[in-house]
């Protein structure tokens, strides 16, 4: 795709001239690049996949910058010729990241503190821990609190006592702007495996 300047017979045009070139408006400047035929080859369910999701991502990124709040967040962070749809979207299409829980403080008992970090390209805007003994029942879930002092550090206080600790599982699941999500759980010490989605 190539920029076009200071040519005022096509500056400000968008659209698609007899099959032969494809003019866009980005970040207020005109591109130009090749029409895109229709291929012949039916697509994969591979590239399916891949289209509905990119699809998902631009329609979250249209909403989040029509509503104010959000895309002045994404807005601080534009570079060049980034715009916030741009920030947003890549947000979109990428879920956060559960890296560790840390339990050595809990004991079952409340205000007990588990720790969870978690990432994400741009932001996590929620961590929720929940609790389950070895019979599979949900003892306790709620909200950890993000920490000042490091962005990826979470903290859980336990609100319930566990009397039978061994074999209890803890899962921590985060939630970026877009809503995708990643999960992490421990068992006595064990962490299994990581399982972002969307």
């Amino acid at each position: 795709m190539a920029k076009v300047k200071d040519n005022v017979m096509v500056m400000g045009f968008s659209g698609t001239i007899g099959k032969q070139l494809t003019f866009r408006q980005i970040g207020g400047e005109t591109f130009v690049s090749n029409y895109q035929k229709v291929p012949a080859v039916p697509a994969t369910e591979k590239k399916l996949a891949a289209q509905a999701r990119f699809g998902i991502a631009t329609a979250y990124a249209r909403r989040a910058v029509k509503d104010p709040e959000l895309k002045a967040i994404y807005q601080a962070f534009v570079k060049g010729g980034q715009r916030a749809f741009n920030i947003a979207m890549r947000d979109a299409l990428n879920a956060p990241v559960v890296e560790s829980i840390q339990a050595e403080n809990y004991q079952g008992h409340v205000s007990d503190q588990i720790i969870v970090r978690a990432t994400d390209d741009f932001k996590v805007a929620a961590v929720v821990v929940s609790i389950y003994n070895q019979a599979g029942d949900l003892i306790e879930e709620g909200n950890a609190t993000i920490q000042k002092d490091d962005e990826m550090k979470w903290l859980y206080k336990v609100q319930q006592e566990n009397a039978e600790l061994a074999g209890s599982k803890i899962i921590a699941v985060a939630t970026d702007l877009p809503g995708n999500t990643g999960s992490l759980s421990l068992i006595a010490e064990l962490i299994q495996t990581n399982l972002p989605s969307e």
